[in-house]
């Protein structure tokens, strides 16, 4: 790319970032990279370890156990073999559309580039040696503490087949991973580029054919089973190069795709130079000016990961399960995670993505019987705390994003809230006693019981607030009653939610900062991922009432200061109630709430500056599906989003100017211009298209025909700075 989109891949790969360092394209299928020995984070590459291959399909910047990495491909030299050691490496370089490594001691360069649905690979071997490029179909992430083909994924059979002296198929069969643990499979067509001189065919029990390459007519190779995979053997070694194609429907779908996608065998650096431009268009949507180079790379590498996840199937075409006529998407991994932020940015500066990702869930609905909370392989997965799609339609609807039926996306909004669910894990509610008494009991069956309730409040005002856009009153004042009953679980003796009993009564033993299991705290029985104090800040519906029981705008302020203390070693999760989790990432702007906006920008600055930094370990917490680059982006920009609602709190920005299109090319433009930064750092005015503006939030309504936001900034301590200015509405 140009220097004005610098991107670092290897950012954020190691230390809990789990994010691929390979190239993808935006929403690709194929995501290709390198995988390392196990136990491996579920992105399947961590810096320092040897390499085992080089797979085609993986997730980036998730935690849980192991799915993916399928399909890979290792080359190694000496005599034909299935199995040769995993490898050391050296002389490693990525960029937006091209990784290439060195492996040691064999002086093996490896090349790789993509496009949307395939791989291409360039291997070259040492003059004088013998080469060899294992293609594995059975290969899998494999993450510690989880057993393959269960919690963690697993080959459970598959075939490969030498169909031409150059060309290979096969299949993988696949079960486990994160979120659920239905069977998948992945369909490869696999092409060299020159005949290899050897072919050999075997699974996980050994080899099962061995034949040189006949003349004439090749004579079919096949072997069947768990970790089916194939050798290419080449005397003499040079250069070999490779197309793979990647399906999740049929072989004659990876082959078109090579067809497609790899007409005319282009060069490598012909497709990694297609992929770079390809990617253009997709960093133009949020360009940005000034700042120093450190920030800028961070800007540019969160934009990249922002457009990282799902995979776009297309339409009635690599989806296999049902033909509908409806754009589908595979591996939300997970909504509970993007919603936070990332799909409120989406939905400003890629509105038909947002929207197509709403009218495949609803297609889903139609035809599982249930919104799903995440979209895996083809299924549901884990339900971590309701349907958080229920956010994502109501923030739509008062943003008015078009093309989105949001009547036939109520109808299953409300199932959510009305239908017992006879698999809560996978998906609805835990609802029996939710109904009657307003929260989830704990100790009932419901592990997280009390961070589902304050989900499911939210997600019932969500519900209420569509219905009244949509002109059902009876159904929003019943849905906004079910939403207020959250402060039920209030303890004003812990001045946080607590979990309780069937019978009402506070559930025992308890500690607000406590997570019950300090080892693993996601299998903590009140509260998912966290504490009582952690979670407590999720009344997205009220936070003036959150205000109000916390002892008004200086008590708020109090306990939100002692929440957002930075820990001793000022960055790591050690000794602080706040960190870079999703659940409470919006924290340190919940200060405008208390009349205190340079409080918010103070935090959300030192936040960036605490938990994002250059460098392989530069992300303290899993990517997530946007989450956390979402968060970088929109605090740069000044411009923080409320999920579910249609509203936005400004802060300074950090680079002097930046331009947002709202949409593909051709859509208005949102410009937002800040004098004096980043140097500067507090408000002195605020003008929206050349008028004052007296609050220090916007509405999306007010940006999204385009416009100019302009920031005029002074130093800390001038007396022009923070006029007093309209408190956000709550609700919004």
């Amino acid at each position: 790319m140009p220097d004005s989109y610098p991107v670092d891949p290897f950012l954020g790969v190691d230390a809990g970032g789990h994010v691929l360092c390979g190239p993808y394209l935006p929403f690709s299928l194929v995501r290709l990279g390198p995988d390392t020995l196990p136990p491996q984070p579920p992105s399947g590459y961590a810096s320092g370890q040897p390499i085992t291959g080089f797979s085609h399909t993986h997730v980036s910047g998730t935690g849980g156990a192991g799915r993916y990495g399928n399909i890979a491909v290792f080359p190694f030299t000496g005599a034909p073999r299935l199995f040769a050691d995993a490898s050391e490496h050296a002389d490693e370089f990525a960029e937006v559309g091209l990784y290439r490594t060195r492996l040691v001691p064999s002086d093996i360069k490896v090349e790789l580039t993509s496009t949307p649905r395939t791989g291409l690979h360039r291997y070259t071997f040492p003059s004088g040696a013998k080469a060899n490029l294992r293609v594995d179909a059975g290969a899998v992430v494999q993450t510690g503490h989880n057993l393959p083909a269960t919690t963690s994924g697993g080959s459970t059979g598959g075939f490969v087949e030498w169909i031409s002296e150059t060309e290979l198929v096969g299949r993988g069969d696949y079960r486990g991973g994160w979120g659920h643990q239905f069977p998948y499979s992945v369909y490869f067509y696999a092409r060299f580029r020159r005949a290899p001189e050897r072919r050999l065919v075997g699974t996980a029990k050994g080899l099962q054919a061995h034949y040189p390459t006949p003349a004439g007519k090749p004579a079919p190779v096949m072997a069947e089973g768990v970790r089916a995979m194939a050798v290419a053997h080449f005397e003499a070694g040079g250069v070999v190069e490779l197309e793979v194609g990647v399906s999740y429907v049929s072989l004659a779908k990876a082959r078109a795709s090579v067809e497609r996608e790899l007409a005319g065998a282009p060069s490598l650096e012909e497709v990694a130079a297609r992929a770079k431009e390809t990617w253009r268009p997709w960093f133009e949507r949020v360009k940005v000016e000034g700042g120093d180079a450190t920030r800028r790379g961070l800007f540019y590498t969160s934009l990249y990961r922002l457009f990282c996840m799902p995979s776009d199937l297309g339409v009635d075409d690599e989806f296999g399960s049902w033909h509908s006529g409806v754009r589908h998407f595979t591996d939300f991994y997970c909504f509970w995670d993007s919603v936070r932020n990332a799909n409120s940015l989406l939905g400003l500066v890629a509105p038909e993505m947002e929207a197509a990702f709403l009218n495949n869930l609803v297609d889903i609905a139609e035809h599982v019987g249930w919104l799903p909370d995440a979209w895996i392989a083809g299924h549901g997965a884990m339900i971590q705390g309701g349907s958080s799609v229920d956010i994502l339609f109501c923030e739509a609807a008062l943003k008015k994003l078009p093309g989105v039926d949001h009547a036939r996306a109520l109808r299953w909004m409300r199932k959510n809230a009305e239908v017992e669910s006879p698999d809560p894990l996978l998906y609805g509610r835990h609802l029996r006693h939710y109904r009657a008494h307003g929260f989830v009991p704990a100790h009932e069956g419901a592990l997280y019981a009390a961070s589902r309730t304050l989900e499911y409040a939210y997600q019932d005002w969500c519900i209420g607030r569509l219905a009244r856009e949509l002109g059902d009153e009876a159904l929003a004042d019943d849905r906004f009653a079910a939403a207020r009953r959250v402060w039920e679980s209030w303890s004003e003796e812990h001045r946080v939610f607590v979990p309780r009993l069937a019978d009402g009564s506070p559930a025992q033993p308890f500690h607000p900062d406590r997570s019950g299991n300090p080892r693993e705290p996601w299998f903590c029985p009140y509260f998912y991922e966290a504490t009582a104090r952690q979670w407590m800040w999720n009344v997205q519906h009220d936070f003036a009432g959150l205000v109000r029981r916390l002892g008004g705008d200086t008590g708020f302020v109090a306990a939100l200061d002692a929440f957002l203390a930075p820990p001793p070693d000022g960055r790591g999760h050690h000794g602080a109630h706040y960190h870079s989790k999703e659940t409470m990432l919006h924290a340190p702007f919940l200060y405008h709430y208390a009349g205190r906006p340079d409080l918010s920008a103070r935090a959300a600055r030192r936040a960036l500056e605490r938990f994002f930094k250059p460098g392989r370990e530069g992300l303290s917490d899993n990517e997530d599906m946007g989450c956390q680059s979402a968060f970088y982006i929109c605090v740069s920009l000044g411009l923080y989003p409320l999920m579910g609602q249609d509203l936005y709190w400004l802060t300074p920005p950090l680079f002097p100017r930046a331009e947002l299109r709202l949409g593909p090319p051709g859509a208005p433009a949102l410009v937002v211009e800040a004098e004096g930064a980043p140097e500067r750092r507090d408000i002195a005015r605020l003008t929206l298209n050349g008028r004052p503006l007296d609050r220090y939030w916007l509405r999306h309504g007010e940006i999204a025909a385009g416009g100019v936001l302009r920031f005029e900034l002074v130093a800390e301590g001038d007396p022009r700075a923070w006029p007093e200015g309209e408190r956000p509405p709550s609700p919004a």
